[in-house]
């Protein structure tokens, strides 16, 4: 027996080729509905990551600037102070300008290349406790920090939308910042 090879037209081979390499519009349908849904189950999740994280920014920016604060006090030798303004939610540190004339006028320092410190709107502090007193009628606080390296020993509680609570806490004695929650 012969065997004959049939010759295939150059058009079919053409619509074969096309046939095998994409997808259907259904296909592609079906996809894009799963990660549409995917989306949106997941969607609550990331905004509490980001939260978490702009709540972790926040609190490292206001260590940061109480850190700040007692090194300059220590490498300077003057009373630097760490006010906190409740109803807006910024703190800023100041050094005094001239202790031996006039004990009262402070200037505004840069610490780790910025002025203030600004928590998030949803984030609020709650409570500065400074010597036992709480102070959470007080619009304006102040920490002081004094060139031996003493500071006021004081807490900041920052409290969150949900209610949760996050404590900033000053060692008087070392002046060393401890965060809990």
């Amino acid at each position: 027996m012969l065997s004959v090879k049939r010759r295939v037209p150059l058009c079919e081979v053409a619509r074969l080729r096309y046939v095998a390499r994409g997808f259907t519009l259904i296909e592609l349908l079906v996809v894009m509905t799963i990660i549409a849904i995917g989306f949106f189950a997941l969607r609550p999740s990331f905004g509490g990551m980001l939260r978490g994280a702009q709540q972790r920014k926040a609190v490292g920016q206001l260590v940061g600037l109480l850190i700040g604060a007692r090194t300059r006090a220590v490498a300077s030798g003057v009373l630097v102070r760490v006010m906190c303004d409740a109803e807006e939610g910024v703190f800023w540190a100041e050094a005094q300008v001239d202790p031996a004339a006039d004990r009262s006028q402070f200037e505004l320092l840069r610490i780790q290349g910025r002025k203030q410190v600004m928590l998030p709107e949803w984030l609020a502090l709650s409570d500065v406790i400074s010597a036992g007193q709480s102070t959470s009628s007080s619009l304006q606080s102040a920490i002081y920090f004094y060139p031996d390296g003493r500071a006021d020993g004081a807490t900041l509680v920052l409290a969150d939308a949900a209610g949760r609570e996050t404590a900033v806490e000053l060692a008087g004695a070392t002046g060393r910042v401890h965060v809990n929650g």
